[in-house]
């Protein structure tokens, strides 16, 4: 299966780093529970406070659930997932979320 590799990109404010490294665990489990897998979490050395999640999703589609959760949708059903975007500088409009597909450069088509 070639999965998708998805990548969210945002800067965090920084006094609320400690907020964010406690929501951010649990973004991670409920992202698990709607198919991404591998979640990685990564910090700029260069950039303190600048973040990039990189995970695997099993199609377009999963990938484009995650980033409506995670970057459209509020109210009750989009308050847990909005919740870290609190953390982030500018919010949710300084959120950028990217999927990339595997390219077959062998033309063996796999």
């Amino acid at each position: 299966m070639n999965w998708i590799q998805v990548f969210a990109e945002y800067k965090i404010i920084p006094e609320k780093r400690g907020e964010y490294l406690q929501k951010i665990k649990d973004i991670a489990i409920a992202m698990e529970k709607i198919g991404a897998r591998n979640f990685v979490l990564q910090e700029g050395v260069d950039q303190p406070g600048l973040f990039v999640e990189m995970f695997h999703v099993p199609t377009v589609e999963a990938y484009r659930k995650i980033k409506r959760k995670r970057c459209e949708e509020t109210g009750t059903s989009g308050g847990f997932w909005q919740s870290i975007n609190d953390c982030i500088v500018a919010g949710t409009n300084r959120l950028n979320m990217w999927a990339f597909a595997p390219v077959d450069i062998d033309g063996s088509g796999e």
